[in-house]
């Protein structure tokens, strides 16, 4: 089994941001593919790849025919921030996916 996690974060009034870590690198390439080819600009970093995106869109995309993955685990959390005198809170969404 491979192990992968998908991390949604969305505080009120912003657009969501996806991030997968733990795919291997083929996989990595096509999801950057399916990314570009839905005109959503990605960020290929070091240890994840993260995109403007829905985070149960990404599943769809990770859970469809080019990469068989399925969804293992779900957690939440809420995190509240203090950035620049302001209080906000942070909605973190994350799924385990798994693939043989």
């Amino acid at each position: 089994m491979h192990y992968i996690i998908v991390t949604e974060l969305q505080s009120p009034g912003e657009e969501p941001v996806c991030k997968v870590k733990g795919l291997p690198s083929a996989d990595v390439n096509t999801l950057e593919s399916c990314f570009l080819d839905l005109h959503l600009p990605c960020k290929n970093l070091e240890d994840f790849i993260e995109v403007d995106f829905s985070g149960v869109d990404v599943l769809n995309i990770l859970c469809g025919l080019d990469f068989r993955y399925r969804v293992v685990s779900q957690c939440m959390a809420i995190e509240i921030t203090a950035i620049g005198g302001r209080t906000m809170k942070i909605q973190k969404i994350f799924w385990t996916m798994a693939k043989e």
